[in-house]
């Protein structure tokens, strides 16, 4: 805030006015927006894809009927799901699925049932064990998968079971079949009318003469990259640079 304040004193006074867990990492009690915000970000642009430097009604048109595809077809997997009396969507329920069978293979020390905290040695082969504590009542564990993504991990499940408790008490509400299908039945999509019946406009469109034109090549990204770019672009550089210096002196580019 010191370096902000320095650079611009309105905009420091401005975001004080913001309550910090709004928009700060270091305040956002661990539930990383950023990675949320991205998710819906990625949502959104699978929706426009194929539609850049469309007329403006075309992705108007496209986006609307995308949009309603999308929450149309969703409805229906989610009248399915309260159908089957499913506690959660399809692939939260394999992923806890998949945490609970890994879970079996751990081995649980518990310490205290009322607050119900168990320490989990996992054991694998070739290599010495490793130990997680773990809080049921602080929704907890020590390898942090837990709080990050609000599933239980197989180390919280494995303790769950011990303890005799019921999972989905420990799984957020906002995975559940019931919150799925609010998401995509609350939305109202009516059918459009045909053009002829529309109202008329009381404004018009003009060409904007200073329009860019594109360039040849792959245009430069203006997107604000965040925590969730970083890992990729180490990961891509990496896998470059072992690319690039093989034993052999060949890369996959060099192969034939």
């Amino acid at each position: 805030m010191r370096q902000i304040e320095g650079l611009c004193r309105g905009a420091h006074e401005y975001l004080r006015r913001i309550d910090v867990t709004k928009w700060t990492f270091s305040h956002d009690g661990g539930h990383r927006y950023g990675v949320m915000t991205t998710n819906i970000s990625e949502a959104i642009n699978s929706v426009l894809k194929g539609t850049r430097r469309l007329p403006i009604t075309a992705i108007v048109s496209a986006t609307f009927t995308r949009s309603k595809n999308a929450f149309r077809e969703r409805e229906v997997v989610a009248m399915n799901l309260q159908q089957r009396n499913q506690a959660w969507p399809d692939d939260v329920f394999k992923r806890i699925a998949s945490n609970n069978k890994l879970g079996t293979r751990h081995s649980v020390d518990l310490y205290n049932h009322s607050r119900q905290t168990a320490s989990v040695t996992v054991h694998v082969p070739g290599t010495s064990s490793r130990t997680f504590r773990v809080s049921l009542l602080e929704r907890a564990c020590d390898y942090g998968q837990w709080r990050l993504s609000g599933i239980p991990c197989s180390h919280a499940l494995a303790v769950i079971r011990q303890y005799v408790l019921d999972i989905t008490l420990y799984v957020p509400e906002c995975y559940s079949t019931i919150e799925y299908a609010l998401t995509y039945t609350s939305g109202f999509f009516a059918p459009l009318a045909d053009v002829e019946y529309w109202d008329e406009p009381n404004f018009q469109l003009r060409h904007n003469p200073g329009r860019r034109i594109r360039r040849r090549g792959r245009d430069v990204t203006t997107r604000i990259h965040n925590e969730m770019d970083w890992p990729q672009t180490r990961a891509r550089q990496q896998y470059q640079a072992q690319d690039g210096a093989g034993t052999s002196g060949q890369g996959s580019r060099r192969c034939r």
